[in-house]
């Protein structure tokens, strides 16, 4: 298993990629604090995870909803399954002592959604927001005027 960020998982949006080499480096502590017996360290490295991956989730979010992303749905699911079993991860290791077994699948979950996720969801999407050298900074401008009418409809 590849616990680390390889040029075949380039998105070629900058901002999305950078983010993901962070959450390899995530992944990779989280497996180098198992494998060098610092448990301890496991529950430090998930709630980073957890927070990084709202942020990760939410910029990938924002570049499809300002684009007119087709997948959207698709690709919102899936970053909610992944929210979810990961709550549920979370609260099993919150439970009780985090065991070496523990601390493996979990690192093995992580780093085999990621690069599954990666190389099927992401993939397309940036396919999709690259052509005419689109990327995230030339979507906020779309998104601010989408939230803005979106919060006017609320008002």
């Amino acid at each position: 298993m590849t616990l680390q960020w390889t040029p075949d998982l380039a998105t070629g949006i900058v901002e999305i990629d950078q983010q993901h080499r962070d959450l390899y480096r995530s992944i990779a502590g989280l497996h180098s604090a198992m494998k060098g017996g610092r448990l301890h360290e496991v529950r430090q490295v998930l709630e980073f995870l957890g927070s990084y991956v709202a942020v990760h989730f939410d910029t990938e979010e924002l570049a499809m909803v300002a684009s007119g992303y087709p997948g959207l749905a698709e690709h919102r699911a899936a970053h909610q399954g992944f929210t979810d079993e990961y709550a549920r991860r979370r609260a099993q290791v919150e439970a009780g002592p985090v065991t070496p077994s523990m601390a493996v699948e979990l690192s093995g979950w992580l780093a085999v959604w990621l690069r599954d996720h990666v190389r099927q969801l992401d993939l397309a999407m940036a396919r999709f927001l690259r052509p005419g050298q689109r990327n995230l900074a030339a979507h906020a401008v779309r998104l601010g005027d989408f939230l803005a009418g979106q919060a006017s409809r609320c008002a």
